[in-house]
């Protein structure tokens, strides 16, 4: 049914756990909604997704991810292939070099220097003197922001504007999480905590719901 969208809270273990929670969520609570791509959606405001053992791995019923496509997709989030890619920018290329400093080096630093309960770290995408100059193509990812606790433990906070949590939800959190792995867990000997992903809008376009459908019946809980 569609009415009332509430707030999504989910946690759960895993990513693929996540994934197919979430897509039961808004089909079942998400209003549905006009999108200015001339197709509608099923649309929640406001998402959160808390993985407390969030590892590499997807749905196997998650057509968009296999092998091949998330290795091809994590080198946007790999220093080795920086400006290798045919976009107007990556992810990664914000983070590094958007704001004339280097965030992920930064955050790093801050976290080699053990501030253990510091809420100051954080890296940023949007660049206002760029993303407020246009109408679209603004990035969808917006923040990350982590959290070292005193067990050496970090948990890690992926923030988005706007989810496409169908296509690309999982895609998404195995390339962030190969990006946390390299640049803030290997050079800082930290292990990772708990991941929580929040999105602004979570939604489900209307040419997905058909097999979005179908998924829940298939792997029905």
């Amino acid at each position: 049914r569609s009415g009332d969208a509430k707030m999504m809270s989910i946690t759960t273990l895993t990513v693929p756990e996540a994934w197919y929670k979430a897509i039961r969520y808004i089909m079942e609570f998400g209003n549905v909604v006009d999108t200015e791509y001339e197709v509608k959606a099923r649309q929640i405001l406001m998402g959160m997704i808390q993985i407390d053992k969030p590892t590499l791995g997807w749905h196997k019923g998650d057509t968009f991810c296999s092998k091949a496509r998330i290795e091809e997709y994590k080198k946007q989030f790999d220093r080795v292939y920086l400006h290798q890619h045919h976009f107007e920018y990556t992810y990664l290329e914000r983070l590094v070099e958007g704001h004339g400093i280097d965030q992920l080096a930064w955050m790093k630093d801050q976290l080699l220097k053990k501030r253990v309960g510091s809420k100051r770290i954080q890296a940023i995408t949007w660049i206002p003197q760029i993303d407020c100059q246009k109408d679209e193509d603004q990035p969808c990812f917006q923040r990350m922001w982590v959290y070292l606790h005193g067990n050496e433990k970090l948990d890690v906070h992926i923030m988005y504007r706007s989810w496409d949590i169908f296509q690309a939800y999982e895609a998404n959190i195995n390339a962030f999480l190969s990006l946390v792995k390299k640049e803030l867990l290997e050079p800082t000997g930290l292990k990772m905590g708990t991941l929580c992903t929040v999105g602004n809008s979570m939604h489900i376009y209307d040419y997905n719901w058909d097999e979005a459908q179908n998924l829940l019946e298939k792997y029905k809980k």
